[in-house]
């Protein structure tokens, strides 16, 4: 294991800074790349009760910041990531280190080459600091893994961190990285990012190059940048797009949200509602106009639209993911040798589930196009800029075991976390969440900002606005 940096002498402020801060220190020279990587695998090593990450090659790293410095003394800048270590969730192949997706079938899989998207930051300069912990197949709301261990959330170790990209909100939110990617089906990216209080990004479907990474559904599944501010999840989503001009913030006038206050609002618990309601009146103030939005109509589409997708294209693009990446293994092998019971269950209940051609069809040619037209025709009729709710109904809640959670003593099943993510995932739609602030139990509250395709640099630029009104949460308290 490469020989770590005193944790005094590194700067004391060095976790607590931002990617976008950190990477102008690295290319100014006035800090070193393997002073930082030493700095992330001390603080992996501190903060190991988390247990975010499945993967963590120490020589790699600081093999790789080597490298990063070199090219930095020679005048060889290879992007503006150069030498930012990021962690990617580990269902996002890389040559380095295994893409196991958190499942015991695929813990020798080991990809010949970068999923694309990973490519893509590995060629802006970006460093694998590791891969991160997840729910098992991105399979459940959790992130307790039979596999690894169940993740912690940086605010309370005895909560979720959310799912299924749990390892990768938690190591963002605990300051061992700057940022890093999960994947978001409905809502696997949001969810976790909410309730460990930083900023995540599910963008417009299509956007992002999906190849490479261990599949549920080829219609809703999507990487997403997560970092602590929306600044820096703007850069990494600039750096996976090419669009690189920074999204400036609207003045608050300018902006116009749709809340809808009779569905989403009112299904939130009243520790979230409290901080929502709160961040409302905030909006307000600086001059945010808000409307109020009946989501009826759109939330009993996403329902029909979403039934006969999922499950009926999981055979196929799972099977082709193994035969391209894992030949030795097959579905049923996958399937039967997953160690999470509800995810076992569901991956089963999947692979012999009797297929409906004609239901799918349906789905694909009627049932999302409507949806997609009344979330345009909302957008139109009421002049929004995007819609404003909360992220998830409930605050990160105790684990209780598997997939599920409790509260107030009573064992719930974890997936309504995700009922108001999957109104943008149904339909394709970037969706961004931001912290709102924190319960009175010092957990994390999040706000969800929904844009419409194509319109995700928009969506960035109203919520720097947002983060701008509403603050930026205080870190959680170091372990002791």
């Amino acid at each position: 294991m490469a020989k770590q940096t005193e944790m005094s002498q590194i700067p004391a402020n060095l976790p607590e800074a931002n990617l976008k801060d950190v990477a102008r220190l690295l290319a100014s020279g006035q800090l070193a790349v393997t002073t930082y990587a030493d700095a992330v695998l001390s603080s992996a090593n501190h903060q190991r009760a988390l247990n975010a990450f499945t993967g963590l090659d120490p020589d790699q790293l600081m093999a790789a910041a080597e490298r990063a410095d070199s090219a930095l003394r020679n005048g060889e800048r290879t992007g503006d990531l150069i030498g930012i270590p990021l962690i990617f969730k580990d269902n996002i192949n890389t040559a380095a280190l295994p893409t196991t997706a958190g499942t015991p079938a695929l813990q020798g899989n080991m990809p010949a080459a970068d999923a694309p998207v990973a490519a893509v930051l590995f060629a802006a300069g970006a460093l694998l600091a590791g891969k991160a912990n997840l729910h098992e197949l991105s399979s459940g709301g959790t992130s307790n893994n039979h596999v690894f261990g169940t993740v912690a959330n940086p605010y309370a170790l005895d909560r979720v961190p959310g799912g299924s990209s749990g390892g990768t909100a938690a190591a963002v939110a605990a300051r061992l990285v700057p940022g890093g990617l999960g994947t978001d089906t409905a809502g696997s990216v949001r969810v976790p990012a909410a309730l460990c209080g930083i900023v995540g990004l599910r963008p417009t479907i299509g956007r992002y190059p999906s190849d490479g990474i261990v599949p549920l559904s080829s219609s809703f599944d999507t990487a997403g940048p997560m970092a602590r501010t929306v600044e820096d999840v703007a850069l990494l989503d600039g750096a996976i797009t090419g669009e690189g001009t920074p999204p400036q913030g609207l003045p608050p006038e300018q902006l116009r949200l749709g809340v809808p206050y009779d569905s989403l609002v009112a299904a939130a618990e009243p520790t979230v509602a409290t901080v929502f309601e709160q961040t409302l009146r905030l909006l307000e103030t600086a001059g945010v106009s808000l409307v109020a939005i009946d989501l009826a109509h759109i939330r009993d589409l996403t329902s029909a639209a979403a039934a006969a997708v999922i499950d009926y294209e999981f055979p196929d693009v799972m099977g082709a993911y193994l035969k391209t990446y894992a030949p030795g293994i097959s579905l049923e092998t996958l399937a039967e040798r997953v160690a999470s019971p509800a995810a076992r269950k569901l991956t089963l209940e999947r692979l012999a589930k009797t297929r409906d051609p004609a239901d799918y069809q349906d789905a694909q040619n009627r049932r999302l196009p409507l949806l997609r037209q009344a979330h345009h025709a909302l957008f139109r009729e009421t002049a929004i800029d995007a819609l404003l709710f909360p992220t998830t109904p409930d605050v990160a809640l105790p684990h209780g075991g598997d997939d599920n959670v409790l509260r107030n003593g009573e064992t719930l099943f974890s997936w309504f976390y995700f009922s108001h993510t999957s109104l943008a995932s149904i339909a394709g739609n970037p969706s961004l969440t931001l912290p709102g602030g924190l319960s009175s139990e010092g957990l994390p509250v999040g706000l969800s900002l929904d844009g419409l395709p194509g319109g995700d640099r928009r969506l960035l630029s109203a919520a720097l606005t947002v983060e701008r009104l509403v603050g930026r949460l205080p870190p959680p308290a170091p372990p002791i």
